[in-house]
């Protein structure tokens, strides 16, 4: 796929896939409701303008935040949409189009209930949001394939 930009071409391969592997990184080993809800939001991530976030529960998108510079803010941006709609965070899961630089955004959405995590992984700095899913008795997956849409 190719979009004019300002100056240039934009070229970017159709994302054709949900997730190359399944490894589990967290503290403990997703439940079953979990990873379908974690296979949801991956494929709802996947349709989302990067940066993206996606927040599912029970099988239900609760919210979501896309197009954003930093992810931080795709984050905060689905916390106040699940919020602004009565949604209960507790138990939900999140997926990420991209891999968390920072271990940020995994304290953020543990803070609101956030229990479930996945991501394609590939940050020199995975290692700090693993160790906090594991300190904290969090699920977190790593699928090796990331879901930049721009």
């Amino acid at each position: 796929m190719q979009r004019r930009i300002l100056n240039g071409t934009l070229e970017q391969d159709s994302d054709i896939g949900n997730f190359q592997e399944w490894t589990e990184k967290g503290g403990r080993t997703s439940t079953e409701l979990e990873k379908e809800d974690m296979i949801f939001a991956n494929i709802v991530c996947k349709h989302l303008k990067s940066n993206a976030i996606a927040l599912v529960k029970q099988g239900q998108l609760i919210g979501k935040g896309c197009g954003q510079t930093s992810r931080i803010d795709a984050l905060r941006h689905a916390i106040e949409k699940a919020k602004q709609f009565k949604f209960d965070l507790q138990g939900s899961v999140l997926a990420s189009d991209a891999f968390f630089p920072f271990d940020d955004c995994v304290k953020i959405a543990h803070e609101h209930g956030i229990a479930a995590f996945i991501q394609p992984g590939g940050s020199i700095r995975d290692q700090d949001s693993i160790k906090y899913c594991q300190n904290n008795s969090l699920a977190m997956v790593m699928t090796g394939m990331r879901h930049f849409k721009h």
